[in-house]
């Protein structure tokens, strides 16, 4: 299963040595670690990026990850990530309630992320915790997990079927309205449809990005089962076989929608 997880820790070292734990676990199989970055809780509130050597990141592939978009969050406001713009706190937040990641799971990270805690924020298949918790408890790591839903209804969703609803409405009312009222009933219906056909091509790129990144997570799984053996190269092969599904599951409601 695929999960969004934030080990929070008393200090850099101590993060950097579970950042180098959690990649051990991903070349025993025991999880498949996609992406995983080192944050900061500054004396301010604001959360600072560490750039570490041994992070693990998938580049090729940009917007709508878990990691980045709990990153965008986790300062608060006015706290935000140093750097960030406004716009990209509210697309955080976007992606961030479509990957499932709700405002308790957040308020659960931040009161364990005072400052000058540090935490490792990964995206992660894993189908058992205790290997995982076991290794972070022993250097002092609190572990937060969000298993991504199965079926995810996105904002644009959301804000299409409002947009359709809202022009079904006035559509009824047109019906009845006086010749006055009808330019901007219809004005307002206009407004709706451009509204609503941006709605459904946010939903479409999205989609194209969620499908670029479990390409390139199906392809980092093959060259670690490539590279492995027995129950290693195994779990490799079922976490790809459980992408493989995703994405026709993912093509089917494509062709629905």
């Amino acid at each position: 299963m695929e999960k969004l997880i934030v080990i929070v820790f008393d200090n850099e070292p101590k993060a950097q040595e579970g950042l180098k734990a959690l990649l051990e676990l991903n070349w025993e199989g025991e999880i498949s670690v996609y992406e995983a970055r080192i944050v900061a809780k500054e004396p301010g509130g604001a959360v600072r990026l560490i750039n570490y050597r041994d992070m693990l990141t998938l580049p090729a592939v940009a917007g709508g990850t878990g990691v980045g978009a709990l990153v965008g969050l986790l300062g608060g406001v006015p706290g935000v990530v140093v750097g960030a713009t406004a716009g990209a706190l509210i697309a955080a937040i976007g992606d961030a309630v479509d990957l499932g990641v709700t405002y308790e799971f957040v308020d659960d990270v931040t009161s364990a992320m005072t400052p000058g805690k540090v935490a490792v924020i990964a995206d992660i298949a894993e189908e058992w915790v205790t290997s995982l918790d076991t290794r972070m408890e022993s250097m002092g790591g609190l572990v937060f997990r969000r298993p991504y839903p199965l079926e995810k209804t996105t904002q644009d969703e959301l804000d299409a079927a409002a947009h359709r609803a809202e022009m079904e409405q006035l559509k009824l009312e047109r019906a009845q309205a006086r010749s006055d009222r009808l330019e901007k009933i219809d004005a307002r219906i206009d407004h709706l449809r451009s509204k609503l056909e941006h709605a459904i091509e946010r939903k479409r790129v999205k989609m194209r990005v969620r499908q670029q990144q479990r390409d390139a997570r199906i392809q980092a799984l093959q060259t670690r089962a490539t590279q492995a053996d027995g129950d290693v190269r195994r779990r490799h092969e079922a976490r790809i076989a459980e992408l493989r599904r995703d994405a026709q599951k993912a093509a089917v409601d494509r062709r629905g929608g």
